[in-house]
C-alpha cells in the first residue's frame, strides 16, 4: 500500500510538505516554513506525522518555505539523510542558519512569532539547524539512487533556482510499480540564468503532485519588464529619488544584478548610478551562484558602482541619501531590512519601490501592490506617498503555458491523478480547467491534512 499526506502547500502556496508511507518505509518531500501573516501560526503546531518513523527525505530545493521546517522535523525526533542536490545544499546552509538567527533574535527581544498569535516562541535554534544541516546527502541529477530497498529515485532539473529539481519516485508495491513524480517549483521556459526543464525527457508517472502558483495566469514578457525596470530606475533617479527593490535573497537578487549589469554595460543606465545590495544573506547566495555560473572570468553580477554593505549603519545611511538604487530583503516587505528602507522613504513622493515577485496575501507588499495609502511598519504608520510597481515579469515560477510544456512530457494511458498543489485555491482550480480543456483528465485539489491511498 502507498499513501500520500497532504501536510502543507494544499489549497494554500507555502509549507510544502508530502509524507509517504509505503509497505518499504516512509520519507517526506520537502519540509517547508508556512509564510505570510494568514498561515505562518501553523509552524507553531506539532507535526502531523511520527518524525522518528520517517527513513528520509526529498528536497526539492532551498527556498524556506520547502526547506524551512526540516530542524523542526530533525528536532522531532528525525534522523535520516536528507537527499539534496549540491547547490541546493550549499544554499539551504545559508538559508536554514538565517532563519534560526532570525528567530533566536525575535524571541530575545520577546516578540510574539508570527502577526496574529500571542505566542513567544520559535520553531528551532541554530544547533537545530546545524544538526540539521550535517544530514544532507548530495545526489546528482539524472541519477538513479536507491534510499531503502523498494524505492528509486531520480532528480530532474526544474529550472526554478540553482540546484531545484523535481523528483521521480519508483516504488515497489506488491508485484507492481507505482511511479509518483513530485513537481516541485516549476521554472519557466525562458530560464534566464539557469538551465530550464528538459523538454525533451519522457516518462510514465500514476501520479503527478504539480506545482499551480500561477494556474490561469500568464506572466507579462520578462525582457519588456526588464525594460521596464530600467526605464523606472532611470526616472526616478532623474528625479532625486531613490529605488527600493524588495527582493527575495535566492535568484531573484542574482537576476536583477544580472539585468542591471547588462544595462550599465550597454549604456541603458549610467555607469554612475550607486547600486546597493543591502543584505548580508543575498551577497553570501550570490557568491554561491558566481561560483557555480562562472562562464570563464566573466562575473555575472558584478558591474561599476556595485556596492555591498555589511554593517547595518550603514545600511542606515542609504536612505537619507539621494539618487541610490537598494535591493533589500526580504522580497514581500514583510521583514528585514526593506522594512526600515520603507518606514523612512514612502513619505517621499520622488522615490519608488519596484516589487519583482510574488506578494503572498496578508503581506506589506500585498498591501503596497493593492495600493494602500497608509500602512503599518513595525509600530509606525507611514503614509505612502511614493511610486509603487509590480513587474511581474520577472517572476522565477512558471506560468499556465510553462505548466502545461512541463505536464505534457508525462500525459500517458497510466495516468490517473494529477494533483494540484502549492496555489491559492482559485488558481489550482483555473489550472485544473486549463488542463481539462487540453484533455488533460485527471485534475485533483487536496486540502490540507488529507492523506489519499494510490491504487
Amino acid at each position: 500500500m502507498i499513501s500520500i499526506k497532504f501536510c502543507g502547500a494544499a489549497k494554500t502556496v507555502t509549507g510544502s510538505n508530502y509524507l509517504v508511507k509505503t509497505d518499504n518505509g516512509t520519507f517526506v518531500v520537502d519540509c517547508g516554513m508556512f509564510q505570510g501573516p494568514e498561515v505562518e501560526h501553523l509552524n507553531l503546531d506539532d507535526l502531523e506525522y511520527d518524525a522518528s518513523e520517517v527513513d528520509f527525505v526529498l528536497l526539492t530545493h532551498s527556498h524556506i518555505d520547502h526547506s524551512g521546517m526540516l530542524p523542526k522535523l530533525h528536532r522531532a525526533g528525525f534522523r535520516g539523510p536528507i537527499y539534496a542536490t549540491s547547490h541546493t545544499i550549499q544554499i539551504s546552509t545559508e538559508l536554514l542558519l538565517d532563519s534560526a538567527k532570525i528567530q533566536e533574535n525575535n524571541y530575545q527581544r520577546g516578540e510574539f512569532y508570527g502577526r496574529y498569535t500571542q505566542i513567544k516562541a520559535l520553531v528551532y535554534n541554530t544547533k537545530d539547524a546545524t544538526d540539521t544541516i550535517a544530514l544532507f546527502k548530495a545526489t546528482k541529477l539524472d541519477e538513479v539512487f536507491e534510499p531503502i530497498p523498494g524505492i528509486s529515485i531520480k532528480f530532474l532539473e526544474a529550472g526554478h533556482i540553482l540546484g531545484s529539481v523535481s523528483i521521480e519516485v519508483d516504488i515497489q508495491d506488491e508485484n507492481t510499480t507505482k511511479k509518483v513524480i513530485f513537481s516541485g517549483d516549476i521554472g519557466r521556459l525562458k530560464s534566464h540564468i539557469i538551465d530550464t526543464f528538459d523538454l525533451k525527457y519522457k516518462s510514465e508517472p500514476d501520479y503527478l503532485l504539480v506545482e499551480s502558483l500561477y494556474g490561469g495566469q500568464i506572466h507579462p514578457d520578462r525582457d519588456e519588464s526588464a525594460q521596464e525596470l530600467y526605464r523606472l530606475i532611470t526616472e526616478t533617479i532623474e528625479n532625486r529619488g531613490n529605488v527600493f527593490i524588495p527582493c527575495f535573497a535566492v535568484q531573484r537578487t542574482q537576476e536583477v544584478l544580472n539585468d542591471l549589469k547588462y544595462a550599465k554595460e550597454r549604456g541603458i543606465l549610467k555607469k554612475d548610478i550607486p547600486v546597493w545590495l543591502d543584505s548580508p544573506l543575498a551577497q553570501r547566495v550570490t557568491r554561491i551562484y558566481a561560483s557555480a555560473l562562472q562562464r570563464g572570468e566573466k562575473d555575472l553580477f558584478d558591474f561599476e558602482n556595485l556596492n555591498y554593505t555589511n554593517k547595518y549603519r550603514q545600511s542606515v545611511g542609504l536612505t537619507k541619501q539621494q539618487g541610490n538604487v537598494i535591493l533589500a530583503g526580504s522580497g514581500m516587505a514583510d521583514g528585514g531590512r526593506i522594512q526600515e528602507h520603507l518606514a523612512k522613504g514612502l513619505e517621499n513622493s520622488k522615490n519608488a519601490v519596484i516589487f519583482v515577485g510574488f506578494q503572498a496575501e496578508g503581506t506589506l507588499g500585498r498591501q503596497l501592490v493593492q495600493g494602500a495609502k497608509r500602512v503599518t511598519i513595525g509600530k509606525t504608520t507611514v503614509r505612502v506617498n511614493a511610486k509603487i510597481y509590480h513587474l511581474q515579469g520577472f517572476s522565477a515560477h512558471g506560468d499556465t503555458n510553462d505548466y502545461t510544456k512541463w505536464i505534457q512530457r508525462f500525459t500517458n494511458p497510466k495516468l490517473k491523478k494529477i494533483f494540484l498543489i502549492h496555489a491559492e485555491e482559485q488558481r489550482a482550480v483555473a489550472m485544473k480547467e486549463h488542463f481539462e480543456s487540453l484533455n488533460i483528465a485527471g485534475g485533483y485539489i487536496p486540502s490540507m491534512q488529507e492523506e489519499i491511498t494510490l491504487t
